[in-house]
């Protein structure tokens, strides 16, 4: 099974939850979460995330991620 690597850039408004449930949509493509860096910038979330998954789930991931909200 062949391996894609994911350099993902999240910004949005800081709140309770946020990378939780980033971490939940990754975890349900059988992401997995291999470094990051957050900061709060301007009242706004900024991070960066590396993730590996299969293959086959980069794609549906990446729709996934933009649904999330804020």
């Amino acid at each position: 099974m062949a391996e894609t690597f994911l350099v993902l850039t999240v910004i949005g408004d800081d709140r309770p939850g946020l990378v939780g449930e980033l971490s939940a949509t990754i975890s349900s493509h059988q992401g997995n979460w291999l470094e990051s860096s957050m900061s709060h910038l301007a009242g706004q979330f900024a991070g960066i995330v590396r993730v590996a998954m299969p293959h086959a789930q980069a794609e549906p991931l990446k729709a996934a991620l933009a649904k999330l909200g804020g």
